[in-house]
């Protein structure tokens, strides 16, 4: 079954070329034994802008399709670390204080370099409005 309609899409996708073929063709020559047509020429060339439209609108919603499954396996890979990094924590008592540890020690760190920060701020102010 599934190979038939894949036959039959590939079928539909030449003939279309084909159709396509003959009708650029009839307008080439249309336009040949016209002596140029600035109205056909007109629309060829809208035909043409269409068509590149089309392409490049193509080419972005692919992009959109290919982020947004990557997007997809980054989520599910972090959700698995997660889990990994809750499991190792369950299994080792000490590592859990550890790294409490760890973060209390980095928000003291924090606090210092805003109090330092504050303070440069504070004495660049009262010295140059003081």
């Amino acid at each position: 079954m599934d190979l038939r309609s894949d036959l039959e899409k590939a079928q539909q996708t030449v003939r279309r070329a084909a159709e396509r073929r003959e009708l650029l063709q009839g307008s080439f020559a249309a336009s040949v034994q016209s002596g140029n047509d600035p109205a056909m020429d007109q629309l060829l060339c809208e035909r043409s802008h269409i068509q590149n439209s089309m392409n490049a609108a193509g080419g972005v919603l692919g992009q959109a399709e290919a982020v947004r499954t990557d997007l997809r396996f980054q989520g599910r890979s972090l959700r698995n670390t997660q889990g990994m990094i809750g499991q190792i924590t369950g299994n080792i008592p000490g590592l859990n204080t550890l790294i409490e540890n760890i973060r209390r020690r980095r928000s003291q760190d924090d606090m210092i370099v805003a109090g330092v920060i504050a303070s440069c701020i504070l004495f660049t102010l009262w010295y140059t409005f003081g």
